[in-house]
């Protein structure tokens, strides 16, 4: 595979299974053209795991004095979907992944892909390594986003301002569209109400995405006002 010799090389990594590093930027989509292949749903699911572990580990000794709650909700600023598709931009993971014939058009849905094989490769990292460089890798990386990420997660945890700012009023998140973007990608809007009343729009990949997206609209029509 075009490149990723260069970027095993950049992390010092001298594999004992390259095959590994294939699958972990092979979609599924390849897979229907190129039986022979794997692709990295797998992989991604174990990388994650590893994500949230050692970047939860991070925030806990970054921050010694903070409660389990701030903490979950600064490793989860730390791990989201925009942190690590940027990630695996910067690291040339993007052009690496093997799509099908199809599927290559769509790129600019690609997004959620490419934090899928960020994870994807942390986890063929951790099966040809082990658990050490992985934590090695992911150190050097996420290391310089600790400064403010308590910050940034206290701002952008916009569910429970509006909740705060409704003081208590139960408040509704319902999803009214659900778009499927290509074979890989839904776009979920959802609107945030109060006794049937309207209060923000939001959309996500997910229905999490789109429930923080229509609280943060909601919180902005009211600081506007």
């Amino acid at each position: 595979m075009q490149g990723l010799e260069a970027i095993l090389k950049s992390f010092h990594i001298e594999t004992e299974d390259v095959s590994l590093y294939e699958m972990a930027f092979t979609h599924a989509s390849y897979t229907n053209e190129h039986k022979e292949c794997q692709d990295y749903d797998r992989l991604e699911f174990l990388g994650d795991s590893l994500l949230d572990m050692i970047v939860g580990d991070m925030v806990y000794e970054y921050y010694p004095d903070s409660n389990s709650g701030v903490l979950s909700k600064t490793r989860a600023v730390l791990v989201e979907g925009k942190t690590l598709s940027s990630l695996s931009e910067q690291l040339g993971f993007a052009s690496l992944v093997r799509y099908s014939k199809g599927e290559q058009n769509n790129s600019k849905f690609h997004k959620h892909i490419n934090e899928d094989v960020f994870e994807a490769f942390l986890g063929a990292l951790y099966l040809d390594q082990g658990y050490s460089k992985v934590r090695e890798v992911i150190i050097t990386l996420f290391a310089p986003l600790l400064p403010g990420s308590m910050e940034r997660a206290t701002q952008r945890d916009s569910k429970s301002t509006l909740q705060e700012i409704l003081k208590g009023q139960v408040i509704d998140y319902v999803v009214v569209k659900q778009e499927n973007l290509n074979s890989e990608n839904v776009c979920f809007t959802v609107e945030a109400r109060l006794q049937g009343v309207v209060l923000g729009i939001g959309k996500g990949h997910n229905t999490k995405e789109a429930e923080i997206a229509a609280a943060k609209n909601a919180i902005d029509k009211k600081v506007g006002n």
